[in-house]
């Protein structure tokens, strides 16, 4: 029986030291950073999706450009540097190199870059009046990679402070009901130690009362059978109780007398 009770006593300690509730605030951190997470990603993809869309039409712009210039200049390279410096956007760099030759010295080069992304290159193969050439375009990460992770790290960091908000909002109200469940369990005990002691004191009131009777006509009994004419009275001199001999002196019952100034019964000359 020791036993049981013993591994008893530490599974009632692990209970209270769990506060109620306590469950929400677990589920709101964990089912939180999974939707911050998911929705980063999906944003990101999304970001990044739209980037190379961006990326794309970019290229073709310039490509249209490449040949308006050349139709009307009748295939002259040189005069592309400044309308295409005009037009080339950031983080992009612009190679243009002819078919007809084995060189790699490019017709034209503009844009440097830091982080090129090789594989996201764009090529596009003109041919004009015979004359062919390639226009390629190569992106940097700026361009394609980082609208997408400072947009995942935005709202990462959005969506984890919100669910750490609610997470800590939610904890503490768990804690302030452990508190006024503890608050409330103290009182309930209070109250019934109290109640307990409020009853040992009838008890011991309901005792003293019928040992205070039991005395009192114990003294009643052995006045009675004195033979003597004994009287209690009060402060004022009034009669609280008077023996049965009462009756015989003064021709009147006890229950009469009761309350009577005591000297109204006694003759002036002895008063």
């Amino acid at each position: 029986m020791d036993s049981g009770l013993d591994r008893a006593l530490p599974s009632s300690r692990i209970r209270r030291a769990f506060w109620p509730g306590l469950w929400i605030p677990v589920v709101i951190l964990l089912v939180g950073s999974a939707l911050s997470l998911s929705v980063a990603q999906r944003i990101a993809s999304q970001t990044e999706a739209l980037a190379q869309q961006h990326y794309h039409l970019q290229h073709r712009t310039l490509v249209h450009l490449v040949l308006d210039h050349l139709y009307r200049h009748g295939n002259d390279g040189s005069l592309l540097k400044v309308p295409l410096a005009k037009a080339m956007p950031k983080h992009l760099s612009l190679r243009i190199d002819t078919l007809e030759r084995h060189t790699i010295t490019p017709l034209l080069k503009l844009g440097s870059i830091q982080a090129p992304l090789t594989r996201q290159a764009l090529r596009s193969e003109l041919d004009i009046d015979g004359n062919r050439s390639m226009v390629t375009t190569m992106p940097d990460a700026q361009l394609l990679k980082a609208p997408a992770q400072n947009l995942r790290w935005l709202v990462l960091i959005s969506g984890m402070a919100l669910t750490l908000l609610a997470f800590v909002l939610s904890l503490y109200l768990c804690w302030r009901y452990q508190r006024q469940r503890t608050l409330a369990s103290s009182h309930h005990k209070d109250l019934k130690t109290q109640n307990q002691k409020i009853a040992n004191l009838n008890v011991e009131k309901l005792a003293l009362r019928q040992a205070l009777n039991d005395s009192e006509n114990r003294s009643r009994d052995l006045i009675n059978l004195t033979g003597n004419l004994i009287a209690e009275l009060d402060d004022q001199g009034q009669i609280e109780y008077i023996s049965a001999l009462a009756a015989d002196m003064f021709r009147q019952a006890p229950s009469d007398l009761d309350q009577k100034p005591f000297q109204q019964l006694v003759v002036l000359s002895d008063q």
